[in-house]
């Protein structure tokens, strides 16, 4: 993320590399007749190598895609094969979600194209999309939500069997979550917060006081707050939310003044669920509009 934001910047990963680099799972994944005629480094990312991919199609259209490869972060806590596994997993769940988003708003995200393994690298994992030119800052408020309020327009009523959760686990930043289906949402809000909950328990250990809290919150709190959402005729209405909305997934298209999202980890929920990260955001569009 570049200038105005006053957060740390993400680090340009990968070095320059040739056509003949390209491995032969990402040329596979070309639309038939495609060939790339040049490639780039190019940007950077908090967690991936990314690289512009210059491609002539078969009708002599020229377009150009954005490569993402997962760096394999390994420590003495993550052996190779684990982080193999996530790194695989996230450029599942990248597609997976791209690719039901766009679906409902066609601007508002790069078109996904593919995702894979490296024959060459068989512990390395990509994941292709439409390469799109962006400015790095934050985007103007009242375009941003109107793009983000078109897709979860679009997408109500489109949640299999009207659940909540979604097809594949994702990841709330390092920390799984269980996307199962359920029938309520306050099923899937409990299961949910429940799971973050012991996650962080095993890392910082159990507090009897938290304990002491946590039976009237799930037992009286959270079913009086949401049980009436869903009681006699009412009924929320899942949409799809991307999932990981901070400033550093969200950016405007150059020389267009559009807002435009990435890296989501999507699931069917409540509207409103996704406002939460919407914090850090709107701490910056108060400052600039202030100054």
């Amino acid at each position: 993320m570049s200038g105005g934001v006053g957060l740390p910047a993400p680090k340009a990963l990968l070095k320059s590399f040739s056509v003949e680099d390209v491995d032969e799972v990402v040329k596979s994944k070309l639309p038939e007749g495609a060939r790339i005629t040049s490639t780039n480094a190019h940007g950077a990312s908090f967690w991936t190598q990314t690289a512009r991919l210059d491609v002539v199609l078969s009708d002599g259209t020229e377009t150009a895609l954005l490569k993402m490869t997962l760096a394999k972060a390994c420590s003495k806590e993550v052996t190779l094969s684990r982080a193999s596994q996530e790194a695989k997993l996230n450029t599942r769940i990248e597609y997976e979600s791209a690719r039901l988003l766009h679906s409902f708003s066609p601007n508002g995200l790069p078109k996904p194209v593919a995702f894979g393994t490296y024959a060459s690298d068989p512990d390395s994992h990509f994941y292709l999309c439409a390469f799109i030119d962006m400015a790095l800052r934050i985007p103007d408020p009242a375009k941003f939500c109107a793009v983000l309020a078109e897709m979860h327009q679009n997408s109500i009523g489109h949640s299999p069997e009207g659940k909540y959760g979604f097809h594949v686990s994702t990841y709330q930043g390092n920390m799984p979550q269980n996307n199962s289906w359920t029938d309520t949402w306050e099923e899937y809000y409990i299961r949910g917060l429940k799971d973050f909950i012991k996650q962080e328990q095993a890392v910082h250990g159990r507090s009897d006081e938290l304990e002491e809290l946590l039976v009237p919150f799930f037992e009286k709190v959270v079913p009086r707050l949401l049980r009436p959402l869903e009681w006699g005729e009412r009924k929320i209405k899942p949409c799809l939310l991307h999932g990981d909305i901070w400033y550093g997934n969200i950016a405007e298209r150059t020389g267009a003044d559009k807002p435009i999202m990435f890296d989501p980890a999507a699931f069917w929920a409540h509207n409103e669920c996704g406002l939460k990260s919407f914090l850090l955001i709107a701490s910056f569009w108060v400052d600039r509009k202030s100054s």
